[in-house]
């Protein structure tokens, strides 16, 4: 895969949102970019900083993408782990990323650090959205009684 300004997917299927190069405005580019790696038709996870400082304008954007996409991204992105290294910040941070991913059929994660999202990546990639989504049965076949 070619080097992206903004995805880093020299670690694929775990692609990291380099977080410098996102400024304000990148939302189209990010889009564009998320649309080369789901052209690739295998499976791969974002893990990414969190950003308190995104614009509206650029998470509005992003939304919509993810929501126009939702079909895409349940077949190919197993996830999006948000690193958020302070303890105290999680929740808000779990609260605003499920917020921006809400209705895109993909799973969202916040973790303390890289070492951590290296960890889950993997576990991610093996499940299907459609694993992760719905909650396993638990029925199991009934004795009859004569």
């Amino acid at each position: 895969m070619p080097d992206q300004r903004l995805h880093d997917a020299s670690r694929f299927p775990l692609v990291r949102l380099r977080r410098r190069a996102v400024q304000p405005g990148y939302a189209f580019a990010w889009g564009a970019e998320m649309q080369r790696l789901l052209s690739l038709k295998t499976p791969f996870v974002i893990v990414s900083e969190h950003n308190a400082d995104e614009t509206a304008d650029d998470t509005n954007l992003r939304h919509a993408w993810l929501r126009s996409q939702r079909t895409t991204l349940a077949l190919f992105c197993r996830g999006f782990i948000v690193i958020e290294p302070r303890i105290e910040a999680r929740a808000t941070t779990r609260e605003a990323a499920r917020a921006v991913t809400q209705g895109s059929g993909v799973r969202m994660v916040v973790v303390s650090s890289m070492r951590v999202a290296g960890e889950l990546a993997p576990v991610l990639l093996k499940h299907s959205a459609s694993d992760l989504a719905e909650p396993q049965s638990t029925d199991k076949p009934r004795l009859q009684m004569p």
